[in-house]
């Protein structure tokens, strides 16, 4: 196994065990965290999906192994969807795989503007649609 992996495994695995609250941690998109089991110790996850082909088939497969590995709750997060085409087209995905999803994350500017003045989304514009939609999410997940 790389060192990498079994470093995060273990710190992930310490942090669940020693400390009652939760941790979010963002990783590298693909399936290499789950294969080498990087993520055995994750309670949830969030997979995020965008409107593209691959990026729907890897959220499918990456579903599958969360699940093999044990983890109790899996939620698919539909991200930059643009149109009612990208959603229907999502959702119809996601219903068809079996895939819980949370959330559809609207293609939003506010996004590209605040990262072109170093900004996070939310001091930029905290009205703006994403981040309207985020803070929704945010209170899902802090109800479970």
């Amino acid at each position: 196994m790389c060192g990498a992996h079994a470093a995060v495994r273990s710190l992930l695995a310490e942090m669940v065990q020693k400390y009652a609250r939760p941790t979010v941690v963002d990783m590298e998109a693909g399936l290499e965290h789950l294969t080498r089991g990087t993520a055995r110790a994750v309670d949830t996850m969030l997979i995020v999906i965008e409107p593209y082909y691959k990026s729907m088939e890897t959220a499918a497969r990456l579903h599958v192994l969360a699940r093999e590995l044990g983890v109790r709750h899996v939620y698919t997060i539909a991200n930059k969807s643009r149109s009612t085409a990208d959603e229907v087209a999502l959702r119809q995905f996601c219903r068809q795989r079996s895939l819980d999803l949370m959330a559809v994350i609207p293609e939003d500017d506010t996004v590209q503007q605040a990262d072109r003045v170093g900004m996070a989304p939310l001091d930029y514009d905290a009205a703006a649609p994403v981040v309207t939609r985020l803070g929704e999410v945010a209170q899902q997940l802090a109800q479970q």
